[in-house]
């Protein structure tokens, strides 16, 4: 056991001196991507957060909704109020907002809704546009950084062709694509991230629109009549 913990913290000791002289090699465009790594890390975890459907739509929210005719038909608006505040979320603000509203007719209160529901979305997307700068930049700098690598390697050149001197440009060139790997590693995962956090806000956003219609259907066909 003693000989297994001894290895295990050899090969992970080992390993930090890899990824420190992976690091250290790219430069200062490296230390950009690092930084760019962690914002994209702390941007992910946020949205994960903030999008979870117990933020946005809760089952107890839409269950409430989706019986919006019946409370409307027997007068209970009040009591589905109560529901939403049950259910704090975007979902239940923007219905609470079209309960309590005293528009004229329908497309009024439609073009209201709307404008909660928009302010809401907005509110929603924050960070995400953080995520599209990195998946942007990342790649651009590790091809900067590669770039500006093969220039340091091609300018101290030895034009003497000296022995070694293969070996010495191989090396070189090794290092100045560490930053292309870097830069497509912090963007690939952050692309995966957007689309994820884009597509179940667009979900979310649906499901929402739909029943802040059948909301708004159940209170003016009453109305109406």
């Amino acid at each position: 056991m003693i000989h297994y913990f001894a290895d295990f913290s050899t090969e992970f000791s080992g390993s930090l001196d890899s990824i420190g002289r992976f690091i250290g090699d790219g430069g200062v465009f490296m230390l950009c991507l690092v930084a760019l790594s962690l914002l994209s890390v702390a941007v992910i975890v946020y949205k994960a957060l903030t999008l979870r459907e117990r933020n946005v739509v809760p089952e107890g929210a839409q269950e409430a909704l989706g019986n919006a005719g019946e409370f409307v038909a027997s007068g209970e608006t009040e009591k589905l109020s109560g529901c939403l505040r049950d259910a704090p979320s975007a979902l239940s603000r923007v219905a609470g907002g079209v309960i309590a509203g005293d528009h004229g007719d329908r497309a009024s209160a439609t073009t209201a809704a709307e404008a909660d529901a928009r302010e809401e979305v907005v509110e929603l997307e924050k960070g995400i546009a953080l995520l599209e700068v990195v998946i942007t930049i990342a790649p651009l700098l590790g091809l900067l950084g590669t770039v500006s690598g093969l220039v340091g390697v091609f300018t101290n050149l030895d034009p003497t062709g000296a022995s070694g001197a293969r070996a010495e440009v191989a090396r070189g060139i090794a290092e100045a694509l560490y930053t292309t790997i870097a830069g497509l590693a912090v963007a690939v995962p952050t692309v995966i991230a957007h689309s994820y956090f884009t597509r179940k806000l667009e979900r979310m956003g649906v499901r929402m629109e739909v029943l802040i219609g059948g909301l708004l259907a159940a209170q003016y066909r009453k109305r109406e009549r």
